[in-house]
């Protein structure tokens, strides 16, 4: 690796270090808005720390049967932890409010009539959720063709799936990076997330995006070692259309992009940069002014909303206040505006409130927002779980707010998320020590948890915003396992 490359991947490195040493630091010692015990959090993180230490010991002891048998390893545990998580999706059954009702229902009544018109409304404020509806009319679409009618179990079994489909992408992706023990010990850090297990019925953006990004980067590992131009250009079609896919579901999966490019930019030459990255632009754009073009004809008045619709800026003005969570306030202050002056009044709201927090004040706001966002183990999933269940069931003591074990699931699924945070900051802190810069080839996941993080500081906040990234974090901890290739 050429010496500027080495100093560049470096400087991303301590960033991605300094980072995410800060909100572990802060979520372990310092959170004030979950009001957690450092203390059992810190036994869950010995705890869960020394079970991936000795797991790793024993993958690596038995690393030729782990070898041979990796197929059925991966394929048995895909299987169990997808039925689980079926189980516990039809378990949790609720009723869809708010942003997943119009994602669900506007599907749902879009195969019954042939349009969602109580959504109208809706998506003239929302459009961005548009795409999340479409994947769900398609899949409804095609399970009607079966006769099933149960559309709601018919989310719970594709979300399952894409659940599943995660867990073994990320494995494939360690194995790929690392080899076959990798891709076991992968297996294992899914076993300490336990909130996936209760996803399955929460099947909103954060989860139907879950699979593109990971899936993406493990096409890039293969793109990149294709010699052959057509082999090339196939990998390169495939990464545009899981992009595209997961762009419409939920437009955060564009920070993987950046990511992958600049990994790109140090590791491959110009003209693979560009195929990779412009194709993927290219189809982006053209399939999003197609679906564009056929919603503001067929089923939205454009002029409507045009006069409805929500300026990003409102987001990010949103997150520059309290905690940056959801604020009525500031909806109402955007909607009683004219639409061209929307984006001008945020913009010097935003203005506004960091010259009235200041620096320190806005740091301050910073690092709240980065524990609402990444301190919380449960993924947040109560947002949704909550939503009138259809049944009581023991579950909901642990998964809901107002459940009475509730606080103990919160602190040990905070503790795991916390070992997850711990090894990845060992992978960073031992990739600086390296003279070779073999690490260099898992630049894209710290640089994509990176882009995740950042954005999260600048946008509203929740819990459950960076649930689509997690699979990178799960890399970047089975990663540090193996400080480098062929040597433990």
């Amino acid at each position: 690796m050429a010496e500027w490359k080495k100093r560049i991947y470096q400087v991303f490195l301590w960033i991605f270090l300094c980072a995410y040493s800060l909100v572990f630091g802060k979520v372990l010692f310092g959170d004030v808005i979950h009001n957690n015990n450092s203390i059992i959090l810190s036994l869950y993180l010995i705890a869960g720390a020394g079970i991936v230490r000795f797991s790793y010991f024993l993958f690596s002891k038995y690393e030729k049967t782990i070898k041979r048998y990796y197929p059925v390893i991966l394929t048995g545990f895909t299987a169990v932890y997808g039925a689980i998580t079926l189980i516990n999706g039809f378990r949790l059954r609720f009723t869809p409010a708010f942003d997943m009702d119009a994602v669900y229902g506007g599907a749902v009544q879009w195969l019954a009539e042939g349009s969602f018109p109580d959504y109208y409304e809706y998506f003239g404020y929302f459009p961005n959720n548009l795409g999340a509806m479409t994947v769900l009319h398609f899949v409804f679409w095609i399970v009607s063709v079966f006769g099933v009618k149960d559309f709601f179990a018919a989310g719970i079994v594709f979300n399952t799936f894409l659940i599943a489909a995660t867990i073994a992408v990320v494995s494939l992706t360690c194995r790929k990076l690392r080899g076959e023990t990798a891709g076991t010990a992968a297996i294992a850090f899914f076993i300490l997330c336990v909130p996936f297990l209760m996803m399955g019925a929460a099947f909103y953006t954060d989860s139907l995006s879950l699979l593109f990004p990971v899936l993406f980067y493990y096409l890039y590992l293969h793109f990149k070692e294709q010699r052959i131009w057509k082999y090339r250009i196939a990998f390169a079609l495939a990464m545009a259309f899981v992009l595209t896919v997961g762009m419409l579901i939920k437009f955060t999966v564009l920070i993987v992009l950046i990511a992958v490019t600049v990994d790109a930019i140090l590791s491959i030459n110009w003209k693979k940069v560009c195929l990779l990255a412009g194709g993927a632009l290219l189809v982006a754009f053209v399939v999003f002014g197609i679906m564009n073009a056929y919603m503001y004809s067929v089923h939205l008045d454009k002029d409507i909303c045009k006069q409805l619709k929500t300026p990003y800026l409102h987001w990010v003005m949103m997150g520059m206040q309290n905690n940056g969570y959801y604020n009525p306030g500031d909806y109402e202050f955007t909607r009683s505006l004219a639409p061209e002056e929307r984006n001008e009044a945020c913009l010097s709201k935003i203005k506004e409130r960091i010259g009235e927090m200041k620096f320190s004040g806005l740091t301050d706001l910073w690092m709240r927002k980065a524990v609402v966002c990444f301190g919380d183990g449960t993924f947040a999933l109560s947002d949704f779980l909550d939503d009138t269940p259809a049944q009581e069931v023991w579950l909901h003591q642990y998964v809901l707010y107002a459940g009475e074990k509730y606080g103990t699931y919160r602190h040990f699924t905070t503790g795991m998320l916390l070992v997850v945070y711990l090894f990845m900051l060992l992978g960073a802190a031992r990739s600086l020590r390296e003279k070779d810069g073999k690490q260099a080839c898992v630049l894209a996941p710290r640089l994509a948890c990176l882009g995740i993080l950042v954005f999260l500081l600048l946008w509203e906040t929740s819990g459950r915003y960076f649930t689509n990234y997690i699979p990178f974090m799960l890399i970047c901890a089975v990663l540090s396992l193996e400080c480098e290739n062929g040597r433990r």
